[in-house]
């Protein structure tokens, strides 16, 4: 019986351990792209390692497109030499519950290794979108290789109201 309840110890701790997720300043709660990648928090920053392959990284819950023209900015720092870029996407889903499909992407710059980059992600919703996630994704730059636990940090704002662009106009006489 002893045996029975240690693993069952063991099994609900690891079950605890793979559902633990970090926000950013109190937004969604962010998740993995795949398990055999490395996601945590440090303070503000969350901190995500990759395996080879295609882009991997974090991705947020679900979240209503703002009623206003709405930004975010995202500081992403890339420290491991294995990783050929991080970037910021933003996926825009039809519908904002259950397990909907992303119809349309927007990707921010890429982040090389060795940088820091500071970017201001507009969210243009395309039309039709009613939610969103955010992603913190990276490539490595051999398909085998694994990057450290902590080869990309990255800080993400709340949501902020954007100035709707108005082309600038000039008067005739």
């Amino acid at each position: 019986m002893p045996k029975v309840i240690a693993s069952f110890l063991c099994a609900f701790g690891l079950m605890a351990a793979l559902a633990v997720s970090a926000s950013a300043e109190g937004g969604p709660p962010y998740r993995r792209t795949t398990p055999r990648g490395s996601f945590g928090a440090d303070g503000p920053e969350l901190v995500v390692g990759v395996p080879g392959g295609r882009a991997w990284g974090i991705e947020s819950a679900l979240i209503p497109v703002p009623d206003q023209h709405a930004g975010f900015r995202a500081t992403v720092e890339v420290s491991d030499p294995k990783v050929r870029e991080a970037f910021i996407r933003v996926a825009w889903y039809d519908r904002a519950t259950g397990r909907p499909r992303q119809f349309a992407l927007s990707d921010a710059r890429f982040v090389r290794a060795g940088e820091t980059a500071t970017l201001e992600v507009a969210l243009d919703p395309p039309a039709g979108a009613v939610a969103y996630r955010v992603r913190v994704l990276a490539r490595l730059r051999t398909p085998d290789a694994l990057s450290a636990a902590d080869a990309v940090t990255v800080t993400l704002s709340a949501p902020y109201v954007r100035p709707a662009r108005v082309p600038p106009t000039r008067l005739l006489p």
